[in-house]
C-alpha cells in the first residue's frame, strides 16, 4: 500500500513538473494505456524517425544530448530537467512493475482456465462418436419411412385436391341459393364476398353449359344486389361510412372505375356539405353553465344580458371546436382515406380491413375486401384534381368556422391570447390525429398557415390600431385646430402644438410599450405544446419582429402619403403647412427617442429570457442624446434601419411648400416685361428712394415661418414679442432683444440634438464681415467664369432637422425664384438700380435666417450678374454709400 501511494504521489509530481519539459509523454491517458504507450516509445515501436536528441528514440545519443543541453539551457533549466528526468524514471519503474503484475495475474488466470478445459474435454471425443452413430441411425430410419409412405402420400395429395375441387364445385352449385339468401337477409357484403370468390372460376369455365347457366343466374341476382347497394348509397340519411361501404362493394363487383370515382365524390360532397351545415347550426345552440355570479338572482335574469366571463368564453369556444372536430373533421378524414384507397392508389392493393360502417345495410362487422379501383394514369390524375378541388373548398369552409371562433374583439387590447392559443393548440393536435388529412390533403400545412396568419393578424391589429389613431389625431387636429393659416395663429395656439405633440408621443409610446408588448409577451411565453412542437418562441419572435418593422415603415409611409394628399399643387389651396412641420418633428422624435424606447421594451420583454438561455448578449446602442441602451442583437439591424427611414422627406415637403408660398409674391411682381412699367408708375426719380414694399412683406412672412419652426424645433413662444410693421413698411420685433430672440437656446420641445443656440441679430451684425455689395464689383459682372468655379448650390436638397436648416432651405427657394424671374425680364438702368437696393436690403435682412453666409452671397452674386446681363441699356450701378443710405432709411437694427 505504501508503494502504491508513493507511486501515485510520484505520478502527480511528474505531471506537474514535466508538463512542459517532456511533451512526448501523454499524462491524460489511463494508467494502463499510459504504461503501454511509454513502453512502445521505449522500444521504438511507434515508427518515429531516428533522432539522436530524442531521449525516447532508439537512436538516442547521451553525449550529444548533454552537450546540446549545456549549450541551450541555463543552470536553473538544467536542474529542472534533472528533476524531471528523475521523476520520469521513477514513474517508468512504477508503471513497469504494474504492467508485470497485471500480466502475471493474467498468466495465472490463463493457467487455471486451461486446467479446467483439460478436465472438461476428456470424455468429449467418445460422446461425439456416440452422437454421430445416433444421427446415422435416424437417417436410415427416415429413409425407410419415406420409401414406405411415398405412394400413399401422393395418393392422399391427389385425393385432397379432388376434395377441394369438389367443395368448390359444390359451392358453385349452391351459389345462387346463397346469393338469394343474402339478398333476402340484406347481407349485401356477404353476397359480394361469395360472388367475388367464384367470379374467376365461373369466367374460366363459362364454355361449359352447367357453369354458364349458374353464371347467368348469379349475374341476375348480383344485378339486384347492385341495385339495392346503390339505393342504400343514395338515400338522404346515408352516412359517410355507409357510402364508403357501398362504394367498396361496387368496386369489388368491377363496376366502371371512372364512373364510380365521380359518383362517390358527388355523394360525399353532398354528405359532407350537409354535415358541416348541420354541425354549424348545432354549434350555435351549444351552451355552458352560466357563472355563479349571474345565476344567483333568477328573478332579474330577464332584465339583464348575461355576459360570459373570460374563463366561460374560453370554455365555450373550446367546446365548440371539439364538437366541430368530432362531428365533421373525423368524417372528412375517413372520406380522404377511403377515396385515396379506392381511386388514387397507383397499383391494385388487396387487404383485409374491418368495414368502416356498422349498419345493418352494410352487413355489420363483416370483413370487406377493400380493393383499389385501379384507375389508369390519366383517369387517376383527373380524379385527384377533382378530389383536391373539393378538399380545398370544404377546408376553406371549415377554417372559416374556426376563424369565427378566433374572432378578434373590436378593441384588440381586450383580447385574451391564451384563449386563442389554446384553440389553435386543440386544432393543431386534432389535425395531427387525422393521419390521412395530413399525408394526403396536407391539412397540417393548412393549419400551420392558420396559426401563422393568426400571429400576423394579432401583430397587425395591434400596430394597425396605433397607426390609425396616430393619423386620426393628426387629421382631426388639422381640421379642428388649424383652420387658419399659421401666420395668423396666436401664441397660445402655437403653444398648443407643443402640448399636442408631447401628448401624442407619450400616448403612442405607452400603447406600444405597454398594451402591445403585454399581449405579444403573453404569446411568446405561452406553454402550449403546439408552440413547443413548432420550434418554440423563436419562430414566433421572428414573425413579430417582421411585423414591428413593417409597422414603422407603414407609419412613415402613411405620414408621407397624408402630406402628399393634403398638400397638392397649387400650394395656395393646400391646408396649413404647419401640419407637415408637425409630422417632421414627430418623425424626428421617433428616430431619436421613441423607436429606441419601443425596441428596448420589446428587447427586454420578448428577447431577454431567450438570450439568457442561450447566453447571448445584446448590442449597445446610443440614441440621439448619447444615452446608452442594450438592444437584443436580433433587433439591432431593424433599429438602425427604422431610425434611418425616420429622416423622411416630409421636412423637405414643408420647405418646398413654404418656399413656394413666399416666392409667389416675387412671381406676382416680376412678371416678364411688366417690371419696367411698374417701376415707372411708382418711382419717377432717377434713382430709387426706398426698398420695394414686397420685400418687407416677404421678411414678415419669414419671421412668422420662423416663429412656427421655433415652436417645434427650438422652444416656447415669447408672449411679449410680436412682429409689427414700422413706419417704413418693414417688420421688426418689439420687446427685449434683437431679431434672433425667437431662436432661444436650450428650449427644445423634446431634448433635441438639432436645437441651435443663437444670439441676437445686433451682436451678430457687429461681428460679421462686411462683404461688398455684388452690384458694385464690375469684375463679378463680366462673364460666367466665376460661376464655373463657384460651389454648386442644391436648391431642393436634404433639409437639416433644425431651425437654421429649415429657414436656409426656404431662403434658397426664395432667392432662386428671384434669380429666375430676373432672367425672364428685360431691365432698364432704373430697374437695375432698384434691384441693387432690394438686393442689399435682403442681404441684410436674410442674414438672420441662415448660417451659411457664403451661400447667400453666392446666390446674390448670381442675381447681380443676371440683372447686369438683362439690362438693354448700359447699367450704371449705384455706389455702396448711396445704397446703404437708401437701405438705412428703411432698415432699423
Amino acid at each position: 500500500m505504501a508503494s502504491s501511494s508513493n507511486s501515485h504521489e510520484q505520478s502527480g509530481s511528474f505531471a506537474s513538473s514535466s508538463a512542459h519539459a517532456t511533451p512526448h509523454i501523454t499524462l491524460t491517458l489511463p494508467r494502463k494505456s499510459r504504461a503501454k504507450d511509454l513502453l512502445r516509445k521505449y522500444y521504438t515501436l511507434d515508427g518515429k524517425k531516428a533522432d539522436p536528441l530524442d531521449i525516447d528514440n532508439s537512436a538516442f545519443e547521451a553525449e550529444k544530448y548533454v552537450n546540446n543541453m549545456l549549450v541551450e539551457k541555463h543552470l536553473s533549466e538544467l536542474m529542472q530537467r534533472d528533476n524531471d528526468l528523475s521523476t520520469e524514471i521513477r514513474q517508468l519503474d512504477g508503471d513497469m512493475k504494474t504492467l508485470v503484475y497485471e500480466n502475471y495475474s493474467k498468466f495465472i488466470s490463463a493457467t487455471d482456465t486451461i486446467r479446467k478445459m483439460k478436465s472438461n474435454v476428456e470424455n468429449m471425443e467418445s460422446e461425439m462418436d456416440q452422437l454421430s452413430q445416433s444421427i446415422k441411425n435416424i437417417s436410415n430410419v427416415t429413409t425407410s419411412v419415406n420409401s414406405a409412405l411415398g405412394p400413399k402420400r401422393d395418393k392422399i395429395r391427389q385425393l385432397t385436391g379432388v376434395h377441394d375441387l369438389l367443395k368448390k364445385i359444390q359451392f358453385i352449385f349452391e351459389l345462387p341459393t346463397r346469393l338469394n339468401h343474402c339478398l333476402d337477409q340484406k347481407s349485401y357484403a356477404q353476397a359480394v364476398r361469395y360472388y367475388a370468390k367464384t367470379s374467376r372460376l365461373l369466367d374460366h369455365y363459362r364454355n361449359l353449359s352447367v357453369f354458364s347457366s349458374i353464371e347467368m343466374e348469379c349475374k341476375e341476382i348480383m344485378d339486384k344486389v347492385t341495385k339495392r347497394i346503390r339505393e342504400n348509397m343514395t338515400q338522404e340519411d346515408a352516412t359517410g361510412s355507409e357510402i364508403s361501404d357501398c362504394m367498396a362493394l361496387l368496386i369489388t363487383l368491377k363496376e366502371l372505375p371512372q364512373k364510380l370515382a365521380k359518383e362517390y365524390l358527388e355523394l360525399q360532397k353532398k354528405f359532407l356539405s350537409n354535415l358541416l351545415e348541420k354541425t354549424i347550426r348545432e354549434m350555435s345552440s351549444i351552451q355552458i353553465d352560466p357563472p355563479l355570479e349571474l345565476s344567483h338572482d333568477n328573478h332579474d335574469s330577464s332584465n339583464h344580458t348575461k355576459e360570459l366571463s373570460p374563463n366561460s368564453s374560453k370554455k365555450l369556444a373550446k367546446t365548440k371546436l371539439n364538437f366541430l372536430n368530432q362531428k365533421f373533421l373525423k368524417e372528412l378524414n375517413k372520406f380522404v382515406e377511403s377515396f385515396n384507397g379506392f381511386f388514387l392508389t397507383p397499383s391494385r392493393e388487396t387487404r383485409e380491413v374491418k368495414s368502416p360502417g356498422k349498419s345493418p345495410k352494410s352487413a355489420g362487422s363483416d370483413i370487406l375486401r377493400f380493393v383499389s379501383a385501379n384507375l389508369d394514369g390519366d383517369d387517376r390524375d383527373i380524379a385527384r384534381q377533382n378530389f383536391m378541388e373539393f378538399i380545398d373548398s370544404i377546408a376553406t369552409e371549415y377554417f372559416a368556422v374556426v376563424d369565427n371562433l378566433l374572432d378578434f374583439p373590436e378593441a384588440v387590447t381586450n383580447l385574451k391570447p391564451s384563449t386563442h392559443l389554446q384553440l389553435l393548440n386543440d386544432l393543431y393536435y386534432a389535425t395531427l390525429s387525422c393521419n390521412s388529412l395530413c399525408t394526403i390533403a396536407r391539412f397540417e400545412d393548412r393549419v400551420n398557415d392558420i396559426i401563422v396568419d393568426w400571429e400576423i393578424k394579432l401583430a397587425k391589429s395591434l400596430f394597425g390600431t396605433a397607426e390609425k389613431e396616430l393619423m386620426d389625431k393628426f387629421v382631426k387636429y388639422a381640421d379642428n385646430e388649424l383652420k387658419k393659416d399659421s401666420a395668423t395663429l396666436p401664441n397660445s395656439q402655437l403653444r398648443n402644438l407643443q402640448t399636442f405633440i408631447l401628448d401624442l408621443e407619450t400616448v403612442y409610446a405607452d400603447y406600444l410599450t405597454n398594451d402591445c408588448l403585454k399581449l405579444l409577451e403573453e404569446c411568446v411565453k405561452t406553454e402550449t405544446p403546439m408552440m413547443q412542437r413548432k420550434g418554440g418562441a423563436d419562430h414566433l419572435l421572428e414573425r413579430f419582429k417582421i411585423q414591428i418593422k413593417e409597422f414603422w415603415h407603414s407609419v412613415i409611409q402613411s405620414m408621407s402619403g397624408y402630406v402628399a394628399s393634403v398638400h397638392p399643387a397649387p400650394v395656395t389651396q393646400s391646408p396649413p403647412p404647419i401640419i407637415v412641420l408637425m409630422m417632421s418633428r414627430v418623425l424626428l422624435d421617433f428616430g431619436e427617442i421613441i423607436v429606441m424606447q419601443v425596441y428596448l421594451a420589446f428587447s427586454n420583454g420578448l428577447y431577454k429570457q431567450q438570450s439568457d438561455q442561450r447566453r447571448e448578449f445584446g448590442v449597445e446602442m446610443y440614441n440621439g442624446f448619447g444615452e446608452k441602451y442594450t438592444i437584443a442583437k436580433e433587433l439591432v439591424h431593424d433599429v438602425r434601419e427604422i431610425i434611418g427611414i425616420c429622416k423622411d422627406r416630409i421636412l423637405e415637403t414643408y420647405v418646398e411648400i413654404k418656399g413656394n408660398q413666399v416666392s409667389a409674391k416675387i412671381r406676382d411682381i416680376y412678371i416678364p416685361n411688366v417690371i419696367q412699367k411698374q417701376f415707372e408708375k411708382t418711382n419717377k426719380s432717377s434713382i430709387p428712394e426706398r426698398v420695394t414694399s414686397i420685400w418687407s412683406e416677404i421678411i414678415t412672412d419669414l419671421v412668422y415661418i420662423e416663429k412656427d419652426v421655433v415652436v417645434l424645433y427650438g422652444g416656447p413662444i415669447d408672449e411679449n414679442k410680436e412682429v409689427v410693421e414700422d413706419s417704413s413698411g418693414t417688420s421688426s420685433n418689439t420687446g427685449g432683444g434683437g431679431d434672433k430672440s425667437l431662436l432661444s437656446p436650450n428650449t427644445a420641445l423634446v431634448k433635441s440634438p438639432y436645437a441651435h443656440s443663437n444670439s441676437s441679430h445686433s451682436s451678430m451684425n457687429s461681428t460679421r464681415s462686411k462683404s461688398p455689395n455684388p452690384f458694385t464689383s464690375s469684375v463679378q459682372l463680366t462673364s460666367h467664369i466665376d460661376k464655373l468655379f463657384s460651389d454648386r448650390i442644391e436648391i431642393y436638397s436634404i433639409v437639416e432637422m433644425s431651425i437654421i436648416g429649415i429657414m436656409t432651405g426656404i431662403v434658397k427657394i426664395l432667392l432662386k425664384t428671384w434669380i429666375e424671374m430676373i432672367r425672364l425680364n428685360t431691365l432698364t438702368n432704373n430697374s437695375f438700380q432698384q434691384i441693387q437696393v432690394d438686393s442689399e436690403y435682403m442681404r441684410v435682412k436674410l442674414w438672420r435666417f441662415i448660417e451659411d453666409e457664403r451661400m447667400m452671397n453666392t446666390m446674390l452674386q448670381e442675381l447681380a450678374s443676371s440683372a447686369f446681363r438683362r439690362c438693354f441699356e448700359d447699367p450704371l450701378p449705384l455706389v455702396y454709400a448711396d445704397i446703404e443710405m437708401i437701405v438705412n432709411g428703411s432698415v432699423s437694427y
